[in-house]
């Protein structure tokens, strides 16, 4: 079996690892989670070997474990919402230590033979999702599992040791942060967040501490009272005209802006027309599959002078910023963790993870 190495050949010295084996998770098939022995690649001079202590299953993830996505191959390792401790640092790692309490960005790997080279279709050192690792599996990820080796340059370091399950989140969290920056929300603002799911919920914190008048309008009773418990001002959907609603909370003006966090026709039509009357703001942060309309007139676009965005992953300093906030405690996401399963049981975690009006599943390595 080749190194795992051989994907990305390193500059310089390499340093054996102290655990020469993984278990990984891989979804195999729709419907089939498995756990599988990997070997462990030597640690580049800036790498970190980490010791996963717990992973959150994704929403790609379990939508494709579901069978509801099939726009990546199979079978694929995968987990990007993890958090570890470093128990290994290769020669030249300066800023991290063994015992750091981490989470980890994408696997970004500037010292590669690929990125100095140019080599590489995304951002240098950023492998594809169709990559092919040399024992068969596909995958730009591979977190859910025991051990992970990275570039230090895709890890960070917590202030505080928090909860795991709670760490993971600095990847969602951080695609939300890069979305807000986009906004530029001015203190007062009103932003409607469409979607109390755990997206919906991180892009309402968010934008509340950017000090902006949040309301949240969702439909399923738990994610509600998830929302109000959380200090958001909700809209039940279910009893009222959410357009209608959000006219009556701003005196007829409408909202400044509007964050999509759900993927549907329904939803965006909504968006839209709860807009104020110019230069409303909207942010496509879902995606959906099969993928929703638009749901407004291009005209309505042109005369209402609106801006829309698109977003999608983070950036370096995205994730910085998320991970000073979840370690300093602000941004409160402990109710955002719904269940937590022993590794061993990933195709448990898997079928509670789609189970409707849920929030993240976090697999405990432990």
């Amino acid at each position: 079996m080749l190194a795992l190495d051989t994907i990305f050949k390193r500059k310089g010295e390499t340093m054996k690892p102290i655990v020469t084996e993984t278990r990984t998770a891989i979804i195999n098939a729709a419907h089939d989670a498995q756990i599988v022995v990997r070997p462990i690649h030597d640690l580049g001079e800036h790498d970190v070997l980490v010791k996963i202590l717990s992973c959150n299953l994704c929403t790609s993830e379990y939508g494709l474990w579901s069978g509801a996505r099939t726009n990546k191959p199979l079978p694929m390792t995968f987990g990007h919402e993890w958090a570890g401790e470093i128990i290994q640092v290769g020669e030249r790692v300066s800023g991290l230590a063994v015992g750091d309490f981490v989470g980890g960005s994408y696997t970004f790997d500037p010292y590669s033979t690929e990125a100095l080279e140019g080599r590489t279709s995304e951002a240098p050192g950023v492998k594809p999702y169709d990559t092919q690792w040399p024992d068969g599996y596909y995958g730009r990820y591979d977190g859910c599992a025991e051990y992970l080796v990275q570039s230090q340059e895709s890890i960070y370091k917590f202030e505080n040791k928090i909860r795991p399950s709670e760490a993971g989140f600095l990847e969602p969290l951080a695609t939300v942060i890069n979305g807000i920056k986009k906004l530029d929300i001015k203190k007062g603002e009103t932003v409607v967040v469409i979607g109390g799911g755990t997206m919906g919920v991180l892009n309402a914190l968010v934008a509340k501490q950017k000090g902006a008048r949040v309301i949240v309008s969702e439909l399923m009773e738990k994610k509600i009272r998830v929302a109000e418990q959380l200090g958001l001002e909700v809209i039940d959907g279910s009893k009222v005209d959410p357009v209608e609603e959000v006219r009556a909370r701003t005196d007829g003006r409408g909202a400044d802006t509007v964050i999509l966090a759900v993927a549907a026709t329904a939803a965006n039509k909504q968006g839209f027309a709860m807009l104020k009357k110019l230069h409303g703001k909207v942010l496509m942060f879902a995606a959906g599959y099969p993928a929703p309309e638009l749901g407004v007139d291009a005209n309505k676009i042109h005369y209402g002078k609106m801006q829309i965005f698109g977003t999608f992953l983070g950036e370096f300093a995205d994730f910085k910023e998320s991970c000073h906030l979840l370690g300093l405690g602000e941004i409160d996401v402990s109710s955002l963790v719904d269940k937590e399963y022993p590794f061993d049981q990933i195709q448990q975690a898997f079928e509670n993870a789609i189970i409707p009006g849920g929030y993240r599943t976090t697999v405990v390595m432990q």
